[in-house]
């Protein structure tokens, strides 16, 4: 079975959480023992570093650049010209499956329809069309989390076409404790932190992630709080204080460095389809506060769950969280343990055991 997937996103200079999933899958794809399995990964030309080149599959570029491909695909230009039994798309971006061709598409999530006011009008017009695009294909539909399946039934898909399938969390980088130790010396942060991992956009709720913080720091010694990722879109209003440290975007050796060494990892997000960065944070030993809208965590033994809509809330579980010593190392074994058991080649091989059905 000779299957195209489409890694476009890895041609992104931010890949974010759909590159993450498209490296993992394709890392677990490599990794089955299955030799009647052949992979091809699906992208434009790249016109810089290539981060596909290090996963070690078989690649076909297409002769356009990122954007411009991206537009061609939106209009439905450009088929793949391998010879594929099944087309699977990492995102509602990429080309149209060639006629009675199998195909799937993994839907990340709706959020543009559930918050509208959280997504620019760009974005919700294109994820839109993309979806009813989507929809009306004969493709089927992988999902990270029942959340996600059920949003799809109500926007019309059949249920029969929705596949849950979550995601991995064995793809972090060796911890670079040197170089994260120098990265926490030049913003001035100590040993003991409060971390929180997303792009800086409203869907993170950010805002009220940092005034619970302020609120938490007047009653009790709470470290300062460590912001890392890339800069989004929106008016996130998060200054760069030594209470509030910016850090932006990490290198994969120095995130894994300080997942693996914060006091406690918190991340609040109004909406997520899936959510990795606690499943990444409990993977290297810190201790997770999440809110209730994170699929990723249901079941996983937290610190702390609280309602993204609520400071308070906020407040409470991070002040609570960090007052029990004990708790915290218990949450700190069990998250190790329960982050182990979310394996790319598992990942990997629920999607083959699907495709197999489909073609």
């Amino acid at each position: 079975m000779r299957v195209g997937v489409v890694a476009e996103q890895l041609r992104h200079g931010v890949p974010g959480g759909i590159g993450t999933y498209a490296s993992g899958l394709l890392r677990g794809l490599g990794a089955l023992d299955d030799h009647d399995l052949d992979v091809v990964a699906l992208a434009s030309r790249p016109t810089g570093a290539d981060a596909l080149s290090a996963i070690g599959v078989a690649v076909e570029s297409t002769r356009w650049p990122h954007r411009m491909q991206m537009a061609l695909w939106d209009r439905g230009i450009g088929r793949p010209s391998e010879a594929i039994d099944l087309l699977h798309r990492t995102s509602l971006a990429g080309p149209p499956a060639k006629p009675g061709t199998a195909s799937t598409v993994m839907v990340h999530d709706l959020g543009w329809r559930r918050y509208p006011e959280l997504t620019t009008a760009r974005g919700r017009r294109w994820h839109e069309a993309a979806l009813r695009r989507t929809i009306s294909s004969s493709a089927h539909l992988i999902v990270p989390s029942a959340v996600i399946a059920a949003d799809l039934e109500d926007a019309g898909a059949a249920s029969e076409r929705i596949h849950v399938i979550p995601e991995g969390a064995d793809h972090l980088a060796q911890p670079d404790l040197e170089a994260a130790a120098r990265l926490r010396q030049e913003l001035g942060v100590g040993d003991a932190f409060v971390l929180t991992v997303s792009t800086l956009e409203p869907r993170k709720n950010l805002e009220a992630l940092v005034a619970a913080h302020a609120e938490a720091s007047e009653r009790a010694a709470v470290p300062p709080l460590l912001i890392v990722g890339p800069s989004g879109w929106g008016d996130v209003a998060v200054a760069d204080t030594d209470r509030v440290v910016l850090a932006g975007p990490a290198t994969a050796g120095v995130l894994s460095a300080l997942y693996a060494t914060c006091a406690l990892f918190a991340y609040a997000p109004v909406h997520e389809g899936f959510g990795l960065p606690p499943l990444e944070a409990m993977a290297q030993g810190a201790p997770v506060l999440v809110s209730t809208a994170v699929p990723s965590m249901l079941g996983a033994p937290t610190v702390a769950t609280v309602d993204a809509g609520s400071v308070a809330a906020i407040t409470e579980g991070i002040l609570s969280a960090l007052a029990d010593v004990e708790a915290l190392d218990s949450a700190t074994l069990a998250g190790q343990e329960h982050a182990e058991r979310s394996r790319w080649v598992d990942v990997a091989a629920e999607h083959v055991a699907l495709w197999r059905r489909l073609v």
